[in-house]
């Protein structure tokens, strides 16, 4: 095996994981219509924007990391891994919150979990073989 092959199987997110991921978050992030204020109160419900923009920012991101993929395939992982891992921190905070609030739902809190493993074992993982093509580069 040469050093592109051996490189190549160190990096596990390809490029068609990226666009189905941006493809699954865009379809909720610019499909849905959010309503980011209660009917109840009227007070705005500040874990709804926050899901509308994760969403939307990370289908942008995910794009932006298979392009880049392309071009640098560690680097676009690397964005693809830290983008990931954020936005599943984001995605149990927002199911937090809205379970914790019992009037009102966003998204079913089973959605919001599923999105999180999605992204939260695939960015791990994609980390642990960044860092592994680091130290095999200098060694």
């Amino acid at each position: 095996m040469n050093d592109t092959e051996h490189k190549q199987r160190r990096i596990p997110t390809g490029i068609g994981i990226m666009l189905l991921s941006a493809l699954i978050f865009g379809y909720f992030g610019f499909s849905t219509a959010f309503v980011h204020h209660s009917s109840i109160t009227g007070k705005l419900l500040i874990y709804v924007p926050i899901l509308e923009w994760t969403l939307k920012g990370v289908t942008i991101a995910f794009v932006l990391s298979a392009v880049i993929t392309l071009i640098n395939p560690l680097l676009g992982n690397l964005l693809y891994s830290i983008v990931g891992l954020l936005t599943a921190v984001l995605f149990i905070i927002v199911a937090i919150m809205d379970i914790a609030d019992t009037q009102h739902m966003v998204m079913s809190p089973i959605v919001l979990i599923l999105f999180a493993a999605w992204n939260g074992f695939g960015s791990w993982a994609g980390i642990v073989a960044w860092c592994a093509s680091m130290r095999s580069r200098h060694t």
